[in-house]
């Protein structure tokens, strides 16, 4: 049969070649461009009409996050942020300064400027909203979600187009986005993959058509992928996979495209380290909190454990629940080598490596052998197995590795519906059977997984329920009632019930385990409120013995000198905080307090007036002021302060 057709097509060729030497041949010429022309402009309106629908899908599946508030780390990124409260003023800073600098001095700093540009942008001209955060995260997910189809289009051509779209679909739809796309602070991984996909495509588009402008704006984006956040060097290993092997029109141009990637990310990883250097980032070791393996028993052990950590990725693409937003210390057990378990997942990958590498030595341009080798090269960066990153686990890991699981798997519609996917065979049952329940089944996860993220209270619950042995969990839920659920509060029974509640989770969390600074930093504060000053000054002390940068447990611990009238060592406490938090407002009223006890009026002022630098509301610091003028007979001062304090501000 395909002989028949090929002797045919050839037939015609040879009918058009004759027809060129004769007079008919102009009409002949534009009539073909004509159908041409007819064509392309279907097969637009096609695409387009496939753009829209998955641009309303996403809006749809993603719309109950914009009743949300902010949760986890979007209080450091967003709502305590000093640059990012600055508006469009505080962006020189944060270009020159590494990411979280306008919330505190931290070790194992990263530069990821671009995301809180935006959210100072969000900021100046909206304020502090969640609602307005949360739909901007969708856009961008949903631009993201665009890029990837039009990159799967233009990778598998025309007549896959329907594949291209069930992949993105599955994508846009996949349960394991959630994090990313509810938790406002990883507008950082959305970027990148929106840069990183139209990095890809522009590319193309260079390779295709020679056009210079396309390189430039290629490099431009890949640059600003990894100004989101630097996970998009992997793109390094894609882009030759796509360009010599796939996309591979002109060899030359190829290795152009290539160099311009390394010139992109080379610039970047200059400046990264310009920024990170000139700041005084210091490099410390991994946290057994965030990253278990830094303290496995063995290499043996780490290893396995990395493994069975990959598996549970290709779990979670495969049958996405339970979704758990932390997977720090006793979330996942240490393995050994010899686990079954273990050796079955590494074959699997091993086998995933194998099977792509031979097809492509078959077939060159095979489409499963990309989707695979995009998933493991994308994935690479987080295995854990050459080196260590600061995570044992995260889903946002699996945020654009998971667009070649999506290809994979609208390969494997591809093939149900026959070996050719067009919008028809969506209602053949052999693909509507596995395509139309996995829909309905993902987006119901998806959904109800973005109401879990509607604050933190609501999200640790749900998790801790899931996970009960997780350290840090356990901790969060602790957190959340002392330091949310008991300020709410009136009642003074009911605001005592809160506090044993919120002790209870600290203890369980520390029992988990004893050196998570953070657990121990919130339980000494619990005792703090509880008047039980002597437990209080042991948790907070613990807290700066295992976190030589816990400024909030020095803070706490000045407190408790303050209150046990150790005024000189409080002053110590203090500006140890503020050195490692310089905009850190309560640190410096707490000094300006301790000064003004021990008479020392100068000072005081000095420190209140660093304390409204760092925030302007804070009314206390007015007050106190204005003590401090009294003391020093000076009325007019007087008058001022106690007017703003009247006018103050949050606190």
């Amino acid at each position: 049969m395909k002989l028949a057709s090929l002797t045919k097509k050839g037939s015609i060729s040879r009918f058009f070649a004759a027809a060129a030497s004769i007079k008919g041949r102009p009409p002949a010429v534009k009539s073909a461009a004509l159908g041409k022309q007819f064509s392309e402009k279907r097969s637009f309106s096609i695409e387009s009409k496939l753009a829209i629908a998955l641009s309303l899908f996403c809006f749809i599946l993603y719309a109950n996050t914009i009743s949300n508030g902010y949760a986890m780390d979007d209080i450091e990124i967003l709502q305590n942020n000093s640059f990012v409260l600055k508006g469009l003023q505080g962006i020189p800073e944060i270009l020159s300064t590494p990411h979280l600098r306008g919330f505190m001095i931290a070790p194992n700093e990263t530069y990821r400027p671009l995301s809180l540009v935006m959210f100072a942008v969000e900021y100046q001209f909206w304020g502090a909203n969640p609602s307005v955060n949360h739909f901007f995260n969708i856009v961008v997910y949903i631009l993201g979600v665009l890029s990837l189809f039009t990159f799967l289009r233009r990778l598998l051509g025309p007549q896959r187009l329907m594949v291209a779209f069930a992949a993105a679909m599955l994508f846009a739809v996949h349960p394991i986005h959630t994090e990313v796309v509810a938790n406002v602070k990883s507008r950082d991984e959305l970027l990148c993959f929106l840069f990183g996909m139209s990095a890809l495509n522009l590319f193309i588009s260079y390779m295709e058509h020679n056009m210079f402008p396309y390189l430039v704006l290629g490099i431009g984006s890949m640059f600003l992928s990894l100004l989101s956040k630097e996970t998009d060097i992997t793109f390094l290993a894609v882009i030759p996979l796509l360009f010599f092997l796939y996309k591979n029109n002109n060899r030359k141009r190829a290795f152009i495209i290539f160099g311009g990637a390394v010139a992109a990310a080379a610039a970047f990883l200059l400046l990264r380290a310009h920024i990170l250097d000139i700041n005084g980032n210091e490099i410390t070791s991994i946290n057994m909190i965030d990253n278990e393996l830094a303290k496995a028993p063995s290499l043996a052990v780490r290893h396995a454990t990395a493994i069975y950590t990959l598996g549970l990725y290709l779990k979670l693409l495969a049958l996405p629940y339970p979704l758990i937003s932390d997977y720090s210390y006793r979330t996942i057990p240490f393995k050994s080598l010899s686990d079954p378990i273990v050796i079955a997942i590494a074959v699997a990958y091993i086998s995933l490596a194998a099977i792509a590498i031979q097809r492509i030595i078959r077939y060159r341009k095979d489409i499963l052998a990309f989707g695979i080798l995009f998933y493991l090269l994308c994935l690479s960066l987080f295995a854990n197995i050459t080196f260590l990153i600061g995570s044992g686990m995260g889903e946002r890991f699996l945020f654009c590795a998971s667009a070649g699981f999506c290809l994979v798997a609208a390969l494997g519609l591809e093939q149900l519906a026959g070996g050719s996917l067009e919008i028809k065979h969506f209602a053949r049952p052999k693909v509507a059977l596995v395509l139309l329940p996995m829909l309905l089944i993902f987006s119901n996860i998806t959904y109800a997984r973005n109401a879990e993220w509607k604050d933190n209270k609501t999200l640790y619950t749900a998790d801790l329920a899931k996970s009960p042995n997780s350290s840090r969990l356990n901790y969060c839920v602790g957190y959340t009632i002392v330091s949310e659920d008991y300020e709410r509060e009136t009642d003074p029974v009911e605001k005592q019930k809160l506090l044993a509640d919120g002790i209870r989770y600290l203890k369980r969390s520390i029992d988990i385990f004893p050196e998570y600074g953070n657990a121990q930093i919130e339980i000494g504060n619990a005792y703090f409120i509880n008047k039980q000053y002597d437990s209080a000054e042991i948790h907070d002390k613990i807290a700066i013995q295992v976190n030589p940068n816990a400024c909030e447990a020095m803070n706490n611990l000045a407190g408790v000198y303050f209150l046990t009238h150790r005024l000189p060592q409080a002053v110590e406490m203090c500006k140890k905080a503020i050195a490692v938090r310089p905009n850190y407002a309560e640190a410096y009223y707490n000094t300006g307090l301790c000064y003004y006890n021990m008479s020392q009026f100068d000072s005081s002022i000095s420190y209140l007036r660093g304390a409204l630098l760092a925030d302007p509301g804070y009314s206390k610091a007015y007050i106190t002021l204005a003590a401090n003028y009294t003391a020093l007979h000076i009325p007019d001062s007087v008058s001022k302060y106690q007017a703003l304090s009247r006018l103050g501000g949050k606190k």
